[in-house]
């Protein structure tokens, strides 16, 4: 069925190629009232790029086409189109008392395009009961789509910002089955082949996949990579006195201790307690230069996004920027106590954080606030980014490209505990970045089960019910 959608500008800047995501026979309209609404838009930088370079293109397309009602045919073969309303407007919108001129305009815009369907023959044949033109209200406001459907306009979100449900979403690992010559192979040849895998045909094989391996009688981890599988090698020598609780974790410090030539970004998600920050810090500490044996790391960067579960802003806490970020890095310096603890289990609270301050104050350890990242080029660093679940997409990519060569940009979070009234657990940038970047070959993922969480009974109990 062919459909008409019109945008507003939420969905227009969601993506720099918005009106090419809908299907060849569809037609995409956008309500002159949006258009200006575009020319003043004054948010996002990067939404503000994407609403220019919308902008630039309307201006490339013949206006007698734009505003033609057969639109403008663009290159992926739907067509392109702006409309205008006049007054008066029907009586159900002018009523609505919550919404601005822009939105009326909009809603105007939908009824008066379905009452060009009903009346507009196609192609000399009169559009029957049985195969109707539809037109859809793409919004991402759930106020706006609720309104729509009131005045009887069907109205969607913007589907390309969702991504799957947290069950669904990509997770870097996979339990398949061999045979005993075939996990052979893996440690004689140093690989083997995915036609060594049982059923290997329905496997959808992504690069940097890992793979937990089972045959009769044993079993054997593995990574996906260049067409073939290889055995884990870097997480054999882990820092000194750590080693790999269960499985999963393997694989983490596998992520880690892979140089960052080969593996410049890693993107962890898993519950609170899995180990995800801890083993980071770890890593980093193990091979910073002038604090370790082995360095190849000139310095540890953290960040986390100053969002609170009440929904404080940043530039009400007193102090300088390190003051006010500070705060927001409790599990950082948690994390740190616990790797000084496992060191010198007899050390006290108060001799702990004296420690800790002081990876700050040498400046082996540097606060890094995510708002204040343009401009930066960052080489020869960890960089830590946790609760990633709580960033922007569109704040995605203006962090991983920062990264330099010699980097390793880790990005840490639980896409189900989202925090920001923005994002939910399928919009955000931590799931963005898994999705996105998957069979990326240098991005390399792994997700750690909820039930390898070491935090207490209570606050399992509590993420389960509550």
């Amino acid at each position: 069925m062919r459909k008409v959608f019109v945008l507003r500008t939420g969905a227009i800047i969601a993506s720099p190629d918005t009106t090419l995501r809908f299907g060849s026979d569809n037609t995409v309209v956008i309500p002159l009232a949006v258009l200006q609404h575009l020319y003043e838009y004054d948010g996002i930088p990067e939404k503000r790029r994407i609403a220019s370079a919308f902008l630039d293109y309307i201006s490339s397309i013949p206006r007698e086409q734009l505003l033609s009602k057969e639109g403008f045919l663009q290159s992926n073969g739907s067509r392109l189109r702006v409309t205008d309303n006049s007054d008066p407007l029907d009586e159900r919108i002018e009523a609505m008392r919550d919404f601005s001129r822009m939105d009326k305009r909009v809603f105007q815009t939908c009824l008066d395009l379905q009452m060009e369907v009903r009346d507009r023959p196609k192609k000399g044949v009169s559009l029957s009961k049985e195969e109707p033109e539809s037109i859809v209200l793409i919004s991402k406001n759930p106020s706006v789509r609720l309104k729509a459907a009131a005045i009887g306009v069907e109205a969607q979100t913007f589907k390309d910002e969702l991504f799957p449900s947290p069950a669904e979403q990509y997770t870097g690992v996979i339990t398949v089955y061999s045979s005993q010559s075939g996990v052979g192979k893996l440690f004689r040849d140093g690989f083997m082949t995915v036609e060594d895998i049982f059923d290997f045909r329905s496997i959808q094989w992504v690069e940097n996949l890992f793979l937990q391996i089972q045959t009769e009688n044993t079993s054997a981890l593995g990574r996906f990579a260049g067409g073939k599988i290889y055995p884990l090698r870097f997480s054999e020598h882990l820092p000194n006195g750590y080693k790999a609780l269960n499985v999963e974790q393997r694989m983490l410090w596998e992520c880690l201790m892979a140089p960052p030539e080969i593996a410049p970004l890693v993107v962890v998600k898993g519950a609170a307690g899995t180990g995800k920050t801890f083993c980071a810090l770890a890593m980093a500490l193990e091979h910073l230069a002038n604090y370790a044996d082995v360095g190849i790391y000139d310095q540890i960067l953290v960040a986390t996004p100053t969002v609170t579960v009440s929904g404080e802003r940043i530039g009400f806490l007193p102090g300088d920027i390190d003051e006010k970020v500070g705060p927001y890095l409790g599990g950082v310096m948690d994390n740190l106590k616990a790797i000084f603890r496992e060191h010198d289990p007899r050390s006290d609270n108060a001799s702990l954080r004296d420690k800790a301050d002081e990876l700050f104050d040498r400046g082996f350890i540097e606060i890094q606030p995510i708002g204040f990242l343009r401009g930066r080029t960052i080489p020869k660093t960890v960089f830590i980014i946790d609760e990633t679940q709580n960033i922007r997409p569109s704040d995605i990519k203006d962090i991983v490209t920062r990264a330099a060569r010699g980097s390793k940009f880790i990005f840490l979070g639980d896409p189900t505990q989202v925090n920001n009234p923005e994002l939910n657990p399928r919009y955000n940038g931590l799931v963005y970045l898994s999705e996105k970047m998957r069979g990326n070959p240098l991005c390399w993922q792994i997700t750690l089960s909820s039930d390898k969480s070491v935090r207490g009974d209570l606050a399992q109990a509590a993420l389960d019910i509550l």
